[in-house]
């Protein structure tokens, strides 16, 4: 049976939620992003059984997928507790030397900038996805295993941008999370539903 999720259940982009604003938030979340190998990623599994991997702290981390056209359709248990943050669509770049600090943000704003269809729900319920860039604009991200992305493994300067959603403590019980991002061309897609249990 689902439950209600309650309201003022979403964290506006202004606030600091456990004291970290958006932008270090999803920092973060792109650390964890690449914390586990492609075998094991939680960015790759359709079913949602590696969602509990490397996740710590405060907040749960959701994904979508590394933008194929596919609908992952993952069930998870979520501790009971937990706020519960993931990007309807996002962006990272990893440059090489030779580019300046600038270029590296504006390369991610302007990609982001093509986003053009944004869709959440939390039980059916429509929820506003802000949009937040990396928290500071140019991070240091450790990536740790090869990905998808083609992005070197090690200590890399980055930058990011995107769509993101950041859920307060859901109550106990089942809920649905949808969400979608798309760019202008559709070649960038974002999708991905989870059945949540929160315990």
């Amino acid at each position: 049976m689902l439950v209600a999720p309650g309201a003022n259940f979403f964290v506006p982009d202004d606030d600091k939620p456990y004291g970290l604003s958006y932008g270090q938030w999803t920092a973060k979340w792109w650390e964890w992003c690449f914390s586990a190998p492609m075998s094991t990623s939680p960015l790759t599994d359709d079913l949602g059984k590696y969602s509990h991997l490397n996740q710590s702290g405060p907040v749960w981390f959701l994904c979508g997928t590394f933008g194929e056209n596919k609908f992952p359709k993952r069930k998870c248990t979520i501790p009971r507790g937990k706020g519960i943050l993931f990007p309807v669509i996002n962006y990272i770049y990893v440059p090489d030397s030779t580019v300046t600090d600038d270029e590296v943000a504006q390369h991610v704003k302007k990609d982001i900038d093509d986003i053009v269809k944004l869709e959440t729900t939390v039980d059916e319920m429509a929820v506003p996805a802000y949009r937040v860039r990396s928290d500071p604009k140019i991070f240091i991200i450790n990536i740790r295993e090869e990905n998808k992305l083609g992005l070197p493994v090690g200590m890399n300067k980055a930058s990011a941008d995107g769509y993101w959603v950041f859920l307060k403590r859901l109550s106990p019980g089942e809920h649905m999370v949808y969400f979608h991002g798309s760019c202008s061309g559709g070649i960038r897609n974002a999708t991905a539903y989870y059945q949540l249990f929160t315990r």
